[in-house]
């Protein structure tokens, strides 16, 4: 037994949470690598940063749309081998993308990386969510793997770019994905098809109250496609808005930054300090991991999902309105709520729909959720062309409004039924 009386981590599950989270720290690395490249390459393209934004626009989509057919593959082909192929792919998108020389085959490979990572959260979430005892605890500890990912990216990448050049930063990042996916193919890994090794109040999909847990899901998956705008307009636009914002703090850090690794090969310092302001930022995000998962294994999920959302209200208005420094704080913690409440969304999903369609279930999630997030790469460009980047963040703040409102019909509809694992 684990501390406080929790069953330990079989051998099998282990290393189906340590490749899954893996897998997880790459996909989100690789999604989120175009956004803290946004003002080199758009320097280098010769093009203003809001109209660079739109080259994003392939990859997003793809990440989405396609994430329901990877789903189907997972679920009937092998969760790993759908996890670890989707790995390859997506590297072998970041060396095109490196290797390019026009916008257009920029373009493309980044499509190719959406392709790839579009296969992790269909295949992953599922392998963890089925082949896990303590759901909620291992999705928390795969979502702080996805949270580290998505902290490390400005750093990481800023650093690179800063010391190698962007373009050779591409390749070395894409040789290291693809040789991970083949190591996961090596050593393997599985779970019982069509099983859940976690318990909960909602078994297989039976109705259970007024309205079926079909319709609920339904209505989930409204607030999925709001919840998509959401995430990818605060995660496209956050280096460039602390850049925008934080410019009297960025250059304040320049002289310090230049003293330690003189030179750079076409990277902004300021861009560099402002990359890493945003690993800051989202490294809060992996504290709300923790607790995110901690709660969906206590306490009522439907609720914690709701108030999870109405308490990142409060924190992304600060920061949109917040000159100062102290709306790095404000951010942090609207990521802490914001990517916080994920564990407890994909246990949500998994106790609303079958183990043998569960890969297909997230399929359906993250197609909702990516595929209408990309759109909002041309609403952010959009809306950054007309009013700046700083105040594109309303937008976010609008469709956090929708995700409210309905996670509270769902609460509505799900009257008189106790959602817990």
């Amino acid at each position: 037994m684990a501390a406080g009386g929790e069953p330990a981590l079989d051998p099998e599950e282990r290393k189906i949470l340590f490749f899954a989270s893996s897998a997880h720290f790459l996909t989100h690395f690789f999604m989120l690598v175009f956004p803290a490249l946004v003002i080199p390459i758009s320097q280098e393209m010769g093009v203003a940063a809001a109209v660079a934004l739109r080259i994003g626009f392939w990859m997003y989509l793809l990440y989405g749309v396609l994430a329901i057919g990877w789903g189907f593959i997972s679920d009937h082909w092998g969760h790993r081998w759908s996890m670890a192929s989707g790995m390859i792919v997506a590297g072998l998108g970041l060396a095109l993308a490196g290797l390019s020389r026009s916008l257009p085959m920029l373009t493309a490979g980044f499509a190719v990386v959406g392709i790839g990572c579009s296969a992790y959260h269909p295949s992953g979430t599922a392998i963890v969510s089925q082949g896990v005892r303590q759901r909620g605890k291992a999705l928390g500890i795969n979502g702080i793997w996805g949270n580290a990912g998505i902290a490390s990216v400005p750093f990481v990448v800023g650093v690179l770019s800063y010391t190698l050049g962007w373009r050779f930063s591409l390749v070395i990042l894409g040789a290291i994905g693809s040789a991970i996916g083949i190591v996961s193919m090596v050593i393997p890994f599985s779970v019982e098809r069509g099983t859940d090794k976690a318990a909960s109040t909602v078994e297989d999909g039976k109705p259970s109250g007024r309205y079926s847990t079909t319709v609920l899901f339904a209505v989930l998956c409204v607030g999925l496609v709001f919840g998509g705008f959401m995430y990818r307009g605060f995660t496209l636009v956050l280096p460039t808005f602390l850049e925008a914002r934080l410019s009297h703090l960025t250059g304040g850090l320049r002289d310090l930054i230049s003293g330690i690794v003189p030179g750079g090969k076409g990277f902004s310092v300021q861009t560099l300090t402002a990359d890493i302001i945003a690993s800051a930022v989202y490294v809060i995000g992996m504290i709300g991991q923790v607790a995110g998962g901690r709660i969906a294994d206590r306490y009522s999920l439907k609720w914690s999902y709701f108030l999870f959302f109405v308490m990142a209200l409060p924190f992304i208005v600060l920061t949109t309105i917040i000159p100062n420094t102290a709306l790095v704080l404000t951010a942090g913690a609207y990521v802490f709520f914001a990517l916080g409440m994920q564990p407890i969304e994909n246990s949500l999903i998994a106790i609303l729909t079958p183990a043998r369609w569960r890969s297909v279930s997230y399929g359906i999630k993250f197609t909702l959720n990516f595929g209408a997030g990309s759109f909002a790469v041309w609403l952010m460009s959009a809306a950054g062309s007309r009013y700046g980047i700083p105040e594109s963040l309303w937008v976010v703040t609008g469709f956090l409004l929708l995700v409210i409102l309905n996670s509270g019909l769902f609460l509505l509809l799900s009257r008189g039924r106790d959602m817990r694992q």
